[in-house]
């Protein structure tokens, strides 16, 4: 697949660091904008964490719960971001294959694309299930990647 158009010798796995941290930028910036719209500029820039409560109620439930979810997002990544960089990091320095951190990198920026829009999107409890599984398949990626980072020091 996309692994296939990189050559293996190109180890681009921590230039995919930043990536994966602006990537979870995405929905906090899509949060604040969707809101500074909807609230025509009238959101706290001196209490910009508060926003959101301040709002609930004002706003559109719809609008309210989905600003929520990006929010929860933006969160999440920022959460899951460290343990993405440890595994990319510690698999560099045990020397893993470039083709395996390459592999590793791009399906864990996949799987986190993939999981803030079902997160951000999905209103219903049921196909919220979706959105779990896609967060246990992006966390299962760094924490193989750390693993096989283990088994190349023993």
């Amino acid at each position: 697949m996309a692994s296939a158009m990189l050559p293996a010798s190109d180890n681009w796995s921590i230039h995919s660091i930043p990536l994966a941290f602006g990537l979870g930028l995405v929905p906090h910036l899509y949060c604040q904008g969707r809101l500074m719209l909807a609230t025509r500029g009238q959101m706290s820039i001196a209490q910009p964490r508060n926003n959101l409560e301040t709002w609930k109620g004002k706003l559109p439930n719809a609008l309210w719960a989905q600003l929520s979810r990006a929010r929860g997002a933006h969160l999440n990544s920022l959460e899951v971001f460290p343990l993405f960089a440890a595994a990319i990091l510690a698999g560099n320095m045990s020397k893993l294959p470039s083709k395996d951190l390459n592999n590793a990198a791009l399906s864990f920026l996949g799987a986190r694309t993939l999981y803030m829009t079902l997160y951000t999107t999905i209103s219903h409890d049921t196909l919220a299930f979706a959105r779990t599984g896609v967060y246990t398949w992006s966390i299962g990626i760094p924490l193989v990647l750390l693993w096989k980072a283990g088994n190349q020091q023993v």
